[in-house]
């Protein structure tokens, strides 16, 4: 993609699941199976999905949680105030009770309403394009199993900073790159934030509902001016890579042939080589 062909994007100021933030440079991984690492390695560009693919795997991918929400009269979040006073105290509780009347509306009441929102979204977000992410410090067995297919897996370990910086190459500005670290707030939460009118249609593939908050997920998106069958990013791999990671679930007959098919490809562009398995995660 050239810059020509994106649209400016928006970075979202979200903190991550974990909790940390985008100013401490978290490191971030790309679980991934050995086809997509090839591409990567020998195409020198980061693949990314359009928000229809991503439903595929994830009915709810696009809704932002909006079908588990319940927002059509939004609460501001109550006033603190120590100490406390009679008539604060009376506003405290009739909030509450207006949180929980709302929760109780059933979501079949709400259901066409949701659909059109779901439909506009659909609209503004139809040449946005995602690179997916696992924010973490250490690996995850989960990850392993799920998203690298997971006996013959590998995860590129990189930086959210550095994720972002190895993008900006062929002319393209920073301000055609979007980010932000995915939130999965719980029904009340999401009445209380308004999360639907701070973020508008980029709450679909920002807000996803709290059964996916183990994927601690940081996203990555452009928009293109017109749809495009792939959407495929041109990426500075020395920048980008600071390590791959062979899956500790690979069979200790396919470690051999795998290194020695990868890593003269990493030899050849000047990253890491690929280590055997750390560690195996198999009840022997």
């Amino acid at each position: 993609m050239k810059n020509s062909d994106l649209e400016d994007a928006r970075w979202i100021d979200t903190a991550a699941h974990s909790g940390t933030h985008m100013s401490r440079d978290p490191r971030v991984w790309r679980y991934m199976d050995l086809l997509s690492l090839l591409f990567l390695l020998q195409k020198k560009e980061l693949h990314f999905s359009h928000l229809r693919d991503l439903q595929r795997y994830d009915q709810n991918e696009g809704t932002g949680g909006l079908l588990t929400d319940v927002v059509n009269n939004t609460i501001v979040p109550s006033v603190l105030s120590v100490p406390t006073s009679p008539a604060q105290e009376l506003q405290n509780r009739k909030e509450i009770q207006k949180i929980m009347e709302e929760l109780k509306v059933p979501l079949s009441k709400n259901l066409p309403r949701y659909k059109k929102q779901v439909r506009r979204w659909d609209q503004e977000n139809a040449n946005v394009y995602i690179s997916c992410w696992h924010t973490s410090e250490i690996e995850s067995d989960f990850m392993w199993r799920v998203y690298a297919k997971h006996e013959y897996g590998f995860a590129v370990v990189s930086s959210a900073q550095t994720l972002l910086q190895s993008l900006l190459v062929d002319g393209i500005k920073p301000a055609k790159i979007g980010f932000g670290f995915i939130r999965y707030p719980t029904r009340d939460e999401r009445i209380r934030g308004r999360l639907d009118l701070e973020l508008g249609s980029w709450a679909a593939f920002i807000i996803k509902d709290p059964a996916f908050a183990h994927e601690n997920e940081f996203r990555v998106f452009v928009k293109t001016r017109k749809r495009v069958d792939s959407c495929d990013m041109s990426v500075d791999l020395k920048q980008l890579i600071h390590e791959i990671r062979l899956s500790p679930l690979v069979p200790d007959w396919a470690q051999d042939p795998l290194l020695r098919t990868l890593n003269p490809i990493c030899k050849q562009n000047d990253l890491p080589l690929i280590e055997p398995k750390r560690i195996n995660l198999r009840i022997v």
